[in-house]
């Protein structure tokens, strides 16, 4: 049977209304057009679904056991559509964002908040990743986006820079270098003890790049994964580590000195990963509308205070 929507939602007033006036005014339509349209349906049919008399319309059986169907199918549909208004104007929804951990509390909550203040039906989803698990998850799917590096070129994925973020030295109290100098170069850093990050950390990325840039090895004697383990080790006098600016407001950071690095100066670029060519969801649009506002508004004001 070819039987459309128009036919179903005629079937349904005429159900509910006395007679076929009355059925074709509920749906604005002329009576001939509505008796047409019920023709037409009972033709595909195959069946009568109406006995009509000059006083009443009445279902025949065959019409009330397809009006039970129709009834059914019609406020699933309603419902549908409904549930897609609620999707496209941002009512409801869920988004999952992986994200690098020293960025997990410095953007996130921020985005999270604007979320629920904007958009409170929206269901938002962090996932702490590595940069290489990070770039994965969006790869996978398993995160409609990333907040972290670009680790090369994938023709799958898009990059999108949003904020620079500089990496700074951190060294144990009472380090006579670096209580003695404002900033440190990579020259005089590489005959002191480094405590360096995992390879597949974005950390390791841009510290071993720019340490390439300049022609050295720096002298690693401890290897970790997360920056507290880094910072402990350092507040213990194993050696310095290298760590994102913007982390540091997280971490507790008593009994070290911290110090920019330069010559060159290390800064890694910090931006959204998506997959190239899929369509977002509204919220994941609307996830990813307010995280450039953020960074937007971060950049705003290290520009205004004088930071590069």
């Amino acid at each position: 049977m070819n039987l459309n929507l128009r036919q179903l939602r005629a079937f349904a007033a005429g159900a509910r209304a006395g007679s076929f006036s009355e059925a074709a005014r509920t749906i604005n339509l002329t009576q001939p057009g509505y008796s047409l349209i019920i023709r037409q349906l009972e033709e595909e049919i195959g069946m009568k679904l109406f006995d009509r008399t000059t006083r009443r319309l009445a279902l025949t059986p065959a019409g009330r056991e397809f009006a039970l169907r129709v009834d059914k199918i019609l406020a699933d549909l309603d419902n549908a559509c409904r549930d897609l208004e609620d999707l496209r104007l941002r009512r409801r929804g869920k988004v999952t964002i992986a994200v690098l951990p020293s960025t997990a509390s410095t953007f996130v909550p921020k985005v999270v908040q604007m979320l629920a203040r904007d958009h409170p039906g929206l269901s938002v989803s962090i996932l702490e990743r590595l940069a290489a698990p990070l770039i994965e998850s969006v790869s996978t799917g398993e995160a409609d986006f990333g907040f972290g590096i670009s680790l090369g070129a994938d023709e799958e994925l898009r990059f999108t820079p949003m904020i620079q973020d500089r990496l700074v030295g951190l060294f144990p109290a009472g380090d006579e270098l670096a209580e003695g100098a404002a900033a440190l170069g990579w020259q005089q850093l590489i005959t002191r003890p480094y405590v360096c990050f995992v390879d597949n950390t974005s950390l390791h990325h841009h510290v071993d790049r720019a340490a390439r840039e300049s022609g050295l090895a720096l002298n690693v004697v401890s290897e970790v994964t997360y920056m507290t383990t880094a910072v402990s080790l350092v507040q213990a006098g194993i050696g310095f580590t290298i760590l994102p600016e913007l982390a540091l407001g997280s971490l507790n950071l008593d009994g070290v000195i911290i110090r920019p690095v330069i010559d060159p100066p290390a800064v890694r670029s910090i931006g959204t990963i998506t997959r190239a060519g899929r369509v977002k969801s509204p919220a994941t649009l609307a996830a990813l509308d307010a995280l450039d506002r953020i960074c937007r508004d971060r950049s705003s004001r290290l520009i205004l205070a004088g930071h590069s």
